[in-house]
This record gives structure tokens, C-alpha cells and sequence, in this order.
């Protein structure tokens, strides 16, 4: 299989509105494939939020530090800096976190029928529209197609 890149994997960071829109009652104890995409949404968007830190840190370093001057060495040195660093190893944790989840919702079948829109969702959401405009729109047709069957009440 081939290995989920960092352009995937941020895309697939959108993910988080899908997923929340299954609703997370009893058949998220009747269905583990719910409970693997609630953790996947919970580090997507904990990505998101160290990706805004990381941008908003490395710009008030290039604003009070003159980062983008300074050498390897130098920024390594630099206690400010030293936050940033921090914060990419924790979001290298997450992506890595994040991946293992995902090769683990694929081993896991779907036992309901949100558990099946939830992992469209991320497949959905990790599939550039631009890349691949037609493959894109089948899932998201096989995720309405599949809401609709849902009971209403």
C-alpha cells in the first residue's frame, strides 16, 4: 500500500465537519469504526490548531527575531525558537498517530451504517477533488445515497 502523505493527510484535516456530522449515540458503542473516526477528527483538528500555532509563532519570530535570517544553528539556539520545535514535534506525533488510525479503519468493518458514511468521510476528504474530480464525486454520491437509506426520526 502506498504511504499516506503529509498532503493527504492535511487534507483529510477537513474531514473533521463530515465526521461531525454522525451522530455519535448508541452506535458508537454498537460500532468501533465510530469511535476510530471520532480519534482520527479529535487529531485532525488538534493538527489544525498546532499548524495556526506553529504559522502564528514562526511569523512573530520572523517579525521579533529575524528568523528566516538566521542559521540552523542559530534558530536551534534561540530560547523563542524553542517553542516552535515543540510544537512540529508534537504535530509530527499527531500525522503519525493520525496514519496508524487509519490503517487500522481500514482493517475494521463497518457495523452500521454510520460507521460506513464515517469512513467514506476520510476517504472522501483525503481524495483532492482537483486530482481526481469524478472519483470524488462517486464517494460523496455513495455518502448521500447512503444517508438517505438511514431511518429518519
Amino acid at each position: 500500500m502506498a504511504r499516506l502523505s503529509r498532503r493527504k493527510l492535511v487534507a483529510g484535516m477537513s474531514a473533521a465537519p463530515w465526521l461531525s456530522e454522525v451522530q455519535l449515540t448508541k452506535a458508537a458503542a454498537a460500532d468501533p469504526v465510530l469511535v476510530l473516526c471520532g480519534h482520527y477528527a479529535d487529531l485532525i483538528r488538534h493538527g489544525e490548531a498546532l499548524l495556526r500555532r506553529w504559522s502564528d509563532r514562526e511569523a512573530w519570530l520572523g517579525n521579533h527575531r529575524d528568523w528566516f535570517s538566521l542559521s540552523d544553528d542559530e534558530q536551534k539556539r534561540l530560547p523563542e525558537g524553542q517553542l516552535l520545535y515543540a510544537i512540529d514535534a508534537e504535530y509530527e506525533r499527531c500525522t503519525r498517530e493520525s496514519v496508524r488510525v487509519l490503517r487500522r479503519l481500514r482493517n475494521v468493518p463497518a457495523l452500521t451504517v454510520e460507521g460506513a458514511i464515517a469512513k467514506l468521510s476520510i476517504a472522501a476528504e483525503a481524495i483532492d477533488p482537483d486530482d481526481y474530480p469524478s472519483a470524488h464525486r462517486v464517494l460523496l454520491s455513495a455518502i448521500a445515497d447512503l444517508r438517505a437509506l438511514q431511518p429518519r426520526g
